[in-house]
């Protein structure tokens, strides 16, 4: 038996297709070849593995024993790389693989659950794992390779980094029910100077908690914060129980309480928004195609929850 396999599934196909016609000609033909072809290669078959596969007389072709082998392994082998290839071209299309994605707190309420939702609709053969991260976190996991995509506070400057704005929001009063401003149909910052805040703590590095900060300012106070949480929906928990205000982007009130009220506040402040970022040439098609279903989405979540 020669030492050196050079073996190809060309001619494994030949051979399969020889084995069940037991006839060259019509082998030739079902691999849309030449008869001489397919005899070639299957002598260099016989050489490599050093052993006859066939039995060939005048009027017949039969299978050896080491033929009958052959035929059940070469099946297998074939059966096993035609499942290759279509799992790559799934990858290569982005339906089929893995996608490792990040975001911030407050994009789990309102925004994520339609997203995921439609995503997984479409590429059920995507495997998803899910990461609640601030702003740096997301950054050095993307470089870091530990995360493909990420959802987090614009705009986008790391020079690694790719980016695209996925939506903005002006800020929105979330009030008790039975609070004095729920009488307006919106407020000013001014109006804001003497309320009790509920706020995320500094050390959770929040970029909205900056944009509140930085919108209270330009109205000429600071907030007055009587209770701090991590989580937006804890805030917005505080709020439902009357222990003060807070502010959200627009997306957080969908399917809140309906012993809050939301009113949009005009401030000074730039809008907060949230952009899609991955690393600059990554390969992996399926944060193509999660980008593409949140685009295709986005102009739906904007109309179903904005106040």
């Amino acid at each position: 038996m020669a030492t050196n396999c050079h073996m190809e599934i060309r001619q494994f196909r030949y051979f399969v297709a020889v084995a069940e016609e037991l006839h060259f000609g019509r082998a030739a033909g079902r691999m849309n070849v030449v008869q001489a072809a397919i005899s070639q290669q299957i002598k260099r078959l016989e050489e490599e593995i050093g052993a006859e596969l066939f039995e060939r007389t005048s009027t017949d072709v039969r299978l050896t024993e080491a033929g009958r082998q052959m035929l059940r392994h070469c099946r297998l082998v074939l059966a096993q790389t035609e499942q290759i290839q279509r799992a790559v071209k799934l990858v290569g299309a982005g339906r089929k693989g893995r996608l490792n994605f990040g975001f911030v707190d407050n994009a789990i309420c309102g925004l994520l659950p339609p997203l995921v939702r439609a995503y997984r609709a479409r590429y059920p053969e995507i495997h998803m794992t899910f990461q609640t991260l601030d702003r740096n976190q997301q950054t050095d996991a993307l470089e870091a390779h530990r995360l493909d995509l990420a959802l987090l506070p614009g705009p986008v400057s790391e020079p690694n980094l790719e980016s695209e704005t996925f939506v903005s929001s002006a800020l929105i009063a979330a009030l008790p029910s039975d609070h004095d401003l729920t009488k307006y149909s919106s407020l000013r910052m001014e109006q804001l100077v003497n309320e009790p805040f509920l706020l995320s703590a500094p050390s959770t590095r929040s970029g909205f908690l900056e944009v509140i900060v930085a919108a209270c300012k330009s109205a000429g106070f600071a907030p007055r914060v009587v209770q701090e949480a991590p989580q937006m929906h804890t805030l917005l928990a505080l709020v439902q129980a009357g222990f003060g205000i807070t502010l959200i982007p627009y997306w957080v009130a969908r399917g809140s309480s309906p012993d809050i009220v939301f009113r949009p506040v005009v401030s000074a402040a730039e809008p907060y928004e949230l952009a899609f970022a991955w690393r600059r040439g990554a390969s992996n098609v399926a944060v193509d195609r999660f980008r593409e279903c949140a685009q295709r989405l986005a102009p739906e979540l904007r109309g179903s929850i904005t106040p």
